[in-house]
């Protein structure tokens, strides 16, 4: 049994081994994430997170003192063996956080406590079946951690006192561990604050906020009179006549017509093209982009469009954008298409349908990526595009161990050959691109490659830039290339007889995050671009506006020039209708939901709330640190507010009032499947039927399918994560007799937060598309479980099942 002198030297050798490799692991961060960062000097900002990384570093010192002196008195071999061991592991996730802060130029945060186990594990999987490039900084700094302590540090004697003083500054050092972290009130970056923290320290202290808030907010739910107050002042501050204080979003339709003016239309209604392109940023497409446009033929077309420079998404990532961009929706706990079951609400897709419109969803990879499938459909969307034939080829598949699906210009060429198979008219077609997405692997790569470095070459931009824009050429190249495709995409439009009768209405689905963000809002940072061949005359527009914004002007719009029988007199809308001031202004009150689904960024006139700093809004949107404590509380009030509305209206079902909706009234009830026995499904196999095939008839055009259960999931391993399979079949065919599916984790369509080992309630439901399988005779609905883990095995009880069919009306 060692002394505690003994102790103490053995502790602080294998301490201070760890204290060396932390800081060494400065040097590989600096050149994955700092160099492509838009600062200067950013090896300073690296140098001064030395400071945090050592204090960092003595609160461990700490709190491990006292998981290591126990063990080190029991035995003193095991004990080294297990710090050794401990630090380690805290070495792979340090370095695996700075790896996504390379990707997505923000730290890690909360965001691992948010996603569900399924696309953690998967996307840890992806990580880790990478190559062995991937592998490298881990293998280099565990050997170095070895290396230093087995070579140098172990032979040291620390002395006495020495030692000593290191107790009593890890003493203080914890007692002030609130200064840990550095202040963002110290940095007019964002991205310079984030350099400086220490991203375990980051990682830890954001996650215990998170929980210390979600905790806050479970033992404080609102009465009926604080939320009677909540929707008060939100109604105050919003620019509607609301009519319902049941449903606090619900008002007056008033949105005015700010586009018929600059169109010259046609008798005949026109079709509505909206293109979302995956991550377009302004940082780099347009004119004046901050970073230089490598998008020649968008901003060719912005000349000849009305054009907004200063457009936001209301997230960073794709699950927000169809919500917003269609529907002007709120956003649920986690992204509004990811509710486990939709609240009842308009959108513009609904209400193009009612008005005799053909909607078209078209798309290049997984329609239930962020279920963009389950929300698309689910508005009655007339035809959803899930099948390419032979002659298209997927993207090549990269070293995360998957493809993208197919490039853009195979999905502009299929939508074409979609749209002369269905001869409808009025239409709307929504487009989602893929190309500019991970893993940026497309057949003509090679070329852009060469166009990419001829580009950096004759650009007049400083050393620094070129630097960032090569960091991010894989990113740039893939947008060269997607611009290419809509180049030719306009050009096939235009040779088309409806072309003259068509608005084309362009937009990212947020900030591509790969590409490092020069501010805080740059992260919402996109363009909006409005063209038709019915245009008098374009116009640039320096107002800001929002994804809330356009269904409100698009059926504005529609409602005024033309005479349609369904105009709904109430809307949830969050969003007004666009602001066509010429100049810099923003009239708009909005937050935003970030990666990790936290609520903490608001945009308020020209003032922006991050956290709680406080910004001042440029006309080039970059922020400038404000100081204005009034106005800060009260935006900070607004973004509260907006969190409470928010989680009331589609917890409860408030949004839209189920009597008023469009599509829903045609259902007729097929089947009220109802097992409420309790019994234990296994399989071992991937794939497992809980219910007898349907038969669908041939008479609907939609089959919509609610589900509710009680599941027992035995296992907490993160590796396992089965999925409720919702699919169209036809038995009598031979080979694969799966012709459409869709898929729910079941830990994300719980009701409530989902614990293995007990019952969780679960529900969803969802609405397919038949028209692409009339001519399969045998068509039926049938209900699996589908996993990637072998067996599947767990409990269930409860099962309901209640399929409808929904005819077309005439």
């Amino acid at each position: 049994m060692p002394n505690i002198k003994q102790f103490l030297q053995q502790y602080f050798r294998i301490t201070f081994s760890f204290l060396v490799t932390l800081l060494l692991i400065r040097v590989y961060e600096y050149f994955t994430v700092a160099s492509k960062f838009f600062i200067p000097h950013p090896y300073s900002f690296e140098i001064w997170g030395l400071f945090y990384d050592a204090w960092t570093w003595l609160i461990y010192c700490f709190v491990f003192l006292f998981i290591f002196l126990p063990v080190c008195f029991i035995n003193l071999r095991f004990a080294k063996a297990l710090f050794h061991t401990i630090n380690i592991l805290i070495l792979i996730i340090y370095i695996s956080l700075i790896i996504v802060f390379s990707e997505r130029n923000i730290p890690f945060d909360h965001e691992f406590f948010t996603r569900s186990i399924k696309d953690s594990f998967l996307t840890s999987k992806q990580m880790m079946t990478s190559g062995f490039i991937f592998y490298l900084p881990f293998l280099f700094y565990i050997f170095f951690y070895l290396f230093i302590y087995y070579r140098i540090i172990k032979k040291i004697n620390f002395q006495s006192r020495f030692v000593l003083i290191l107790l009593m500054i890890s003493f203080l050092s914890t007692g002030f561990i609130k200064y840990a972290s550095p202040s963002e009130n110290l940095f007019l970056q964002k991205s310079s604050y984030y350099l400086v923290c220490n991203k375990l320290n980051y990682w830890l202290n954001n996650s215990y906020q998170y929980f210390a808030a979600l905790h806050n907010s479970n033992n404080n739910a609102l009465t009926s009179e604080e939320l009677e107050l909540e929707e008060e002042f939100y109604q105050k501050n919003q620019p509607f006549q609301f009519t319902d204080k049941e449903y606090p979003l619900l008002h007056l339709d008033e949105s005015k017509d700010v586009l018929g003016d600059f169109f010259n239309f046609n008798k005949t209604t026109p079709n509505i093209v909206l293109l979302v392109v995956e991550g377009l940023s302004r940082d780099f497409s347009g004119p004046n982009a901050y970073a230089g446009s490598f998008t020649p033929f968008l901003d060719s077309l912005s000349n000849n469009s009305l054009y907004w420079d200063n457009f936001l998404s209301t997230a960073p990532g794709t699950f927000a954008a169809h919500p917003a961009i269609e529907g002007s929706l709120p956003y649920g706990s986690k992204g509004f298409s990811l509710m486990n079951v939709l609240p009842e609400h308009l959108s513009l897709i609904k209400i193009l349908r009612q008005n005799g419109y053909w909607t078209n969803f078209l798309i290049g990879f997984n329609t239930d990526f962020d279920n963009m499938g389950g929300f698309i459909r689910l508005q009655g969307t007339d035809f959803v595009l899930s099948k390419y034939p032979a002659k298209y080829k997927e993207m090549g598949i990269g070293p995360e161990g998957w493809s993208m699906g197919y490039p853009d210009d195979a999905l502009y060429s299929r939508s074409f050959e979609v749209m002369d198979s269905l001869h409808k008219s009025p239409y709307l077609n929504i487009y989602h691109t893929g190309t500019t997405h991970m893993p940026y692997l497309f057949a003509q790569k090679p070329l852009y490659e060469k166009l990419f470095q001829k580009k950096i070459k004759t650009m007049n931009s400083s050393s620094s830039m070129k630097r960032t824009l090569i960091k991010c050429k894989d990113v740039l190249e893939t947008y060269m290339f997607s611009d290419d495709c809509i180049r030719k995409f306009f050009s096939d439009y235009s040779k088309r007889k409806e072309y003259s009768n068509t608005i084309f209405i362009i937009t990212g689905d947020h900030h591509i995050g790969s590409f490092p963000a020069t501010c805080d809002i740059d992260s919402y940072h996109i363009p909006l671009i409005i063209y038709s061949p019915m245009l008098k005359q374009p116009k640039k527009f320096h107002s800001v506006n929002s994804h809330n914004n356009l269904a409100p002007t698009i059926t504005a719009l529609l409602f005024h020039h033309f005479n349609f029988p369904y105009q709904p007199k109430d809307v949830h809308w969050l969003g007004d209708v666009l602001d066509t001031c010429a100049s810099f202004r923003n009239i708009h009150s909005m937050a935003f939901m970030s990666w990790s689904r936290a609520i903490e960024d608001y945009i308020y006139k020209d003032y922006f709330v991050s956290g709680n700093q406080l910004y001042k809004l440029t006309p080039d949107l970059l922020e400038e640190p404000y100081k204005n404590d009034s106005l800060k509380n009260f935006i900070i009030k607004l973004r509260e507010n907006f969190k409470r509305i928010n989680t009331y209206v589609c917890d409860s079902n408030k949004i839209f009032p189920p009597q008023e909706m469009v599509v829903n009234d045609e259902k007729q009830l097929l089947l009220d499947f109802s097992d409420t026995a309790s019994k234990t499904i296994y399989a071992n196999s991937s794939d497992t039927s809980l219910m007898k095939d349907f038969r669908i008839p041939q008479v609907y055009k939609y089959l919509y399918v609610e589900i509710s259960a009680d599941i027992n999931l035995p296992s907490p391993k993160l590796d396992y994560h089965p999925s409720m399979r919702l699919a169209l079949v036809d038995r009598t065919q031979t080979d694969d007799n799966f012709l459409y599916w869709a898929m729910r984790e079941l830990s994300a369509i719980s009701k409530y937060e989902f614990i293995p080992q007990q019952w969780n309630a679960i529900s969803t439901k969802d609405m397919f598309t038949l028209d692409d399988y009339q001519k399969d005779k045998g068509l039926s609905f049938n209900l699996g479980i589908w996993t990637d883990k072998l067996p599947i095995n767990f409990k269930m009880r409860n099962l309901r099942v209640k399929i409808y069919g929904v005819k077309e009306k005439n």
